[in-house]
This record gives C-alpha cells, structure tokens and sequence, in this order.
C-alpha cells in the first residue's frame, strides 16, 4: 500500500514523465494530459475517493507502459484512503 508521501512522489515523477513522453511522441492524445492534471489535483488534496476512483475508471482507455499502471496503482490507493 502506498502513503500519501509515496503517492506525491509517484505523481510528480510520473508528470516530468509524460511531459517528456509527449515532447517525444506528439500523438499522444490530448486527453492523457487531461487525466494527469485530474491526478495531480487529487495528489494534493483533499482526499477525494469517489474522484479517484472515476479517474481510475478513465485511465483504463490508455495504456503507457508501466509507468501509467504505476499511476493506476497509486489512483487504486487513493480510492480506497478514508474522505
């Protein structure tokens, strides 16, 4: 299970990722940006399970790699954390 420090931890690595990622492929679609921006915001607080867990839910449309099944992982957690 991650902690909330890990789970920051993740979500910023995994934003200088993608940043990377899509500099490199431009045909990463524009809504990848959209459901990390969703992550970001639920990273810093407040804890919002139900926001977690549709963007959990959004995510499974996607598939980067491991990198976005650690992102998956760390949205897992942050739906399952007490509001």
């Amino acid at each position: 299970m991650l902690q909330p420090d890990s789970v920051r931890s993740v979500a910023t690595r995994l934003e200088t990722y993608f940043e990377w990622y899509v500099r490199v492929d431009p045909e990463v679609p524009s809504a990848v940006w959209s459901l990390l921006s969703r992550f970001s915001a639920l990273v810093e607080g407040p804890s919002n399970p139900p926001a977690a867990q549709q963007l959990l839910d959004d995510t499974r449309g996607f598939s980067f790699g491991s990198p976005w099944e650690e992102l998956r992982l760390a949205l897992a957690q942050l739906a399952h954390q007490p509001a």
